[in-house]
């Protein structure tokens, strides 16, 4: 009996001591979620070397797809990419609607702050390349477009049935496009640069996970 009680004792004390992430994990995700920011947009006559300056706000649904593998016991580095569509209004005196789109290949560090064996709680950062594109939609094919970067900071907690698992992402996104060209010709006669800022608003994405490795006891 006594030996009984010895074994349940250390399967309990390895459950609890069980990781969900760890040295030499790969853990996959996808998801899908909003952003809101507020955008700053600003642009210079060639004329006069006056900067015009409006804010405003946006907001996009997005995809998203990553992976990630531990390096240490709580860190993991990856690659994400993320698929944006922003929301749009109708033009006043067109009547057409634009289509923003826009896609982010994205280098990501993740801290495991808490990590057990159904529970993973990342505080993280993800940074890289934004291409964005904005169609108007009007009869001169009117286009927007430029590359830029964007960053976020977040808080990621997962649980795990196993190997799979759900996760939600509350987070700060920001994105810079400093040089945005347009094949307006009347605009590109009369300014010179278009820039645009999104300081950080709020994102929030849910998802899934899977790691191909199991839980190190």
């Amino acid at each position: 009996m006594k030996k009984l009680f010895t074994i349940i004792f250390l399967a309990i004390l390895m459950q609890a001591n069980s990781q969900s992430f760890y040295k030499g994990a790969l853990v996959i995700d996808a998801g899908a979620g909003l952003e809101i920011f507020n955008t700053k947009v600003s642009i210079t006559e060639k004329s006069t070397g006056k900067t015009e300056t409006s804010v405003d706000k946006a907001g996009n649904s997005h995809f998203i797809l990553g992976g990630e593998y531990g390096i240490l016991k709580n860190l993991g580095v990856g690659i994400r990419y993320k698929n944006n569509s922003y929301f749009t209004e109708k033009d006043s005196v067109t009547g057409t609607k634009g289509t923003i789109k826009s896609n982010d290949i994205l280098l990501l560090v993740n801290y495991h702050l808490i990590s057990k064996k159904s529970f993973d709680f990342i505080v993280g950062a993800d940074f890289g390349y934004s291409g964005i594109n904005y169609h108007f939609n009007d009869s001169q094919n009117t286009q927007l477009k430029g590359s830029g970067l964007y960053y976020s900071f977040y808080m990621n907690p997962r649980l795990y049935i196993g190997r799979f698992g759900f996760n939600m992402k509350l987070g700060l996104p920001f994105v810079n496009y400093p040089k945005l060209k347009t094949n307006d010709s009347d605009f590109n006669k009369s300014y010179s640069a278009f820039n645009l800022k999104a300081t950080p608003g709020f994102g929030l994405s849910f998802g899934i996970q899977f790691r191909f490795l199991d839980v190190k006891e």
